[in-house]
């Protein structure tokens, strides 16, 4: 891997010259400083719009710009611009923390404790949280439990995704893309008036490319990306008082799995022959990463009396064929598909308005039934003789009833203090069933001989209340000064291990699992609005925490197997500080600092001994990222900007045991740049992009596999990559 003091020097060189560029007077005269300020962030973490600067809670939050602009493809490429957010995935499963706070689960069947909301309407299966990222008009990353008005599982906070919307006036564009192996994309919409009383917006993208590793294997490209996505939006104004909105969308995935590669030599007596280099792989098994879904929306918004009624209808299907070579060898050891079919449905009613002059509220309650089948097919030992090979097939079900109700009420008891205090009940019911086979010959040619149960089909049935809720108290001196202090009390209701797979002991039942924090922060802006400045320090006392670990099996041969249980307590503290400033008429900049230090209490593992004092995983110490932008002027009539960015992260474990060589092993830093030129018209711009430019390797996940196949499973981060926008505004 390159030396970190070898990206250092290169890093500190291209931003050097582009420091020393922007100081440069254009076209050979002066320019006149002209008074800028930054935009206002409207974000609705309150379930109303309000200034991002006037809410008592951190947020990070996006414009639609910024996606195109800093190169985010997808609903989890957002990790290295947030601060304390980490997003890894195995199995095609994505495993979300912030602040520490998240699941460590790769089977499909897991439950986040951060929760995906995209246009309020919340994606519960896991099959539906991997999403392009097109039509944008803004994300919101609220940290801390959201345990009053998002609710579900929102331990860790939520992330809420929010689409362009229908404009009255015609409004149309395209976007193509081509870059670093064989990149191609299309992005493009639509948007206009179909009746007096009815507008509609249409967007959709094509994404693909090659793959950037190489399988010696076959000598055929890698960890290629194939995705498909549409979406289709109407707005209805119904009467003066009554609008309805419906979201239809839907979506292909025909990807490859992101396969690695093994550290150790396997059980086979495979080694890796280029471990130290990142860019050749060598795996034999099937490698895809299919998906399917669609759902839709009706939301409907009533003014009434100076109250807003609002009801929100969704129903979402998720269907995911994602298959793998574990073992990242040209032997057969452990090729697993994961296979789901998943459907849920969510009702929402809520009533937000104002009571007097100084008391405004949202009540509201919600409804949500999930349907999930998920299907694992592993063929385990499948070069062994015959009577060591393992082929196994596991089922699961899952049924799912949610229901809550909720409220908040913000009174500002004068014209500087305001306290805000919510309270929300959940009851959750989980009905599932699981087994695993043995099946003789399932992935040969012969016919396939009697099942032999390794989990006995077992039945479990389960439900859990809870109270969750937000005190907060904030002060306003004046218009740009907000300074708050608040405790929050969030849950993740319980379940059950449905990846069970190998042995009895891999099925149990956990309860759910409760998080206090107490957070201070303050939100400003200085200079004439030149400078924003938010930040926050936070404490967590986690409870009865669910963590997927190692247990022992209940025979010799099944030693050591995973499972999930309430096994530790855990306590975490730290910091964000996210700074946005104009330099001069030209030259701004962002910079975000996360700063974290997580410990587990009270745990023992019953096969890794006492782990109290352990990080967590998804916890690295400090995360930073920064980006400078420059407008360089008009050069032959067009408009041109040049912009750098930064985004560094720290070390980090990927399980409870704080083992070396289940880690990123060490911090990486990712340099990206992007200068783009806009017509005199403003509607076309073209657009130069790169991205990890000193071609930076880095693990992004590990899983720890030695215990029954004799090595480490690594993963990592995309290569350098670059490419060109076109882009033309009707």
């Amino acid at each position: 891997m390159m030396k970190n003091n070898s990206v250092h020097w290169k890093c500190g060189l291209l931003l050097s010259a582009l420091i020393a560029f922007s100081a440069a007077p254009s076209r050979g005269q002066a320019e006149v400083e002209k008074i800028r300020q930054i935009e206002e962030v409207v974000v609705t973490a309150r379930k109303k719009s309000e200034s991002l600067q006037d809410v008592p809670i951190s947020i990070t939050a996006f414009a639609g710009n910024d996606v195109l602009e800093m190169g985010l493809s997808d609903t989890l490429s957002i990790d290295e611009k947030t601060p304390n957010l980490e997003i890894k995935t195995f199995g095609g499963q994505p495993n979300i923390f912030i602040r520490g706070v998240g699941n460590n689960d790769f089977n499909a069947t897991t439950v986040s404790p951060v929760s995906l909301y995209v246009d309020e309407v919340v994606m519960g299966l896991t099959g539906s949280q991997t999403a392009q990222l097109f039509d944008v008009q803004r994300i919101e990353v609220l940290r801390g439990p959201q345990g009053t008005l998002f609710g579900r599982n929102t331990t860790g906070g939520a992330i809420a995704f929010y689409s362009n919307k229908p404009s009255d006036e015609f409004e149309a564009g395209v976007r193509a893309s081509v870059g670093s192996y064989y990149q191609r994309d299309i992005e493009t919409y639509v948007s206009g008036a179909l009746s007096t009383n009815v507008n509609a917006r249409v967007a959709a993208i094509s994404s693909a490319n090659d793959g950037d590793r190489e399988n010696d294997f076959n000598g055929k490209d890698a960890n290629a990306e194939e995705n498909h996505a549409i979406r289709a939006l109407f707005d209805f104004q119904a009467t003066d008082s009554l609008e309805l909105w419906l979201n239809i969308h839907g979506a292909v995935d025909r990807s490859d799995f992101k396969q690695g590669k093994p550290r150790e030599t396997n059980v086979f007596g495979y080694a890796d022959p280029h471990p130290n280099d990142t860019e050749r792989l060598n795996f034999n098994g099937k490698s895809q990463h299919y998906g399917d879904t669609h759902g839709l929306s009706l939301t409907a918004t009533w003014d009434i009396s100076g109250a807003t009624l609002k009801s929100i209808t969704a129903f979402e299907k998720a269907q995911t064929d994602y298959c793998g070579d574990i073992d990242h060898s040209p032997t057969s050891l452990d090729e697993i598909c994961f296979n789901t079919d998943g459907e849920q449905f969510t009702q929402e009613v809520n009533v937000s308005g104002d009571i007097g002059e100084n008391t405004s509220i949202v009540a509201g309650l919600f409804l949500l039934t999930e349907e999930l089948e998920n299907l694992t097919e592993a063929n385990l030992f499948g070069d062994a003789p015959p009577e060591s090979q393992l082929p196994t097939v596991g089922y699961s079900i899952r049924d799912t009833s949610t229901y809550a109700i909720y409220s908040e009420l913000n009174y500002r008891f004068s014209p500087e203090w305001q306290v805000t205090a919510g309270l929300r009940y959940t009851y959750e019911d989980k009905d599932a069933t699981v087994r695993s086979d043995l099946v003789p010959n399932y992935f040969n040619d012969q016919a396939n001989g009697d099942p032999i149960a390794l989990v006995p089909e077992e039945k479990l049935s389960e439900s859990w209340d809870a109270i969750s809720g937000r005190l907060a108290v904030d002060y306003q001196p004046n218009d740009d000064v907000l300074i708050y202090g608040s405790i929050s009390r969030g849950f993740k209701s319980g379940g059950f291990n449905l990846g069970s797979f190998f042995d009895p002991n891999e099925v149990t039942t956990v309860d759910p699992e409760y998080l206090t924090a107490f957070e201070v922060g303050s939100k400003s802006t200085f200079f004439d609005k030149r400078l924003r400045a938010n930040g926050a320090l936070f404490f967590y006392d986690y409870s009865e925490l669910q963590v997927y670990t190692y247990v022992s099996g209940s025979t010799p041969t099944t030693p050591v197997v995973f499972a999930l249980e309430n096994a530790a307590d855990a306590k975490m503290y730290g910091a964000e500080l996210e700074l946005q400033a104009l330099l001069t008429a030209k030259l701004s900049a962002n910079l975000g600092l996360g700063y974290l230090k997580t410990e587990y209490k009270d745990f023992t593992s019953s096969v890794g001994g006492d782990l109290s004092g352990n990080s967590m995983p998804g916890s690295p110490e400090y995360n930073v990222n920064a980006s400078l932008a420059y407008d360089i002027g008009t050069v032959k009539e067009w408009d041109v900007k040049a912009s750098v960015d930064y985004s560094y992260t720290d070390k980090r474990y990927f399980n409870a045991f704080e083992d070396e060589e289940v880690s990123s092993l060490r911090s990486h830093g990712l340099w990206g740049a992007r200068f783009a030129a806009d017509s005199p018209n403003r509607k076309w711009q073209l657009a130069l992009w790169g991205r990890n430019l000193t071609d930076e390797e880095y693990i992004v996940d590990s899983t720890d596999l030695r215990g029954n196949f004799g090595f480490v499973s690594e993963f990592y981060g995309d290569r350098r990559s670059i490419g060109i926008d076109v882009s033309y505004k009707y």
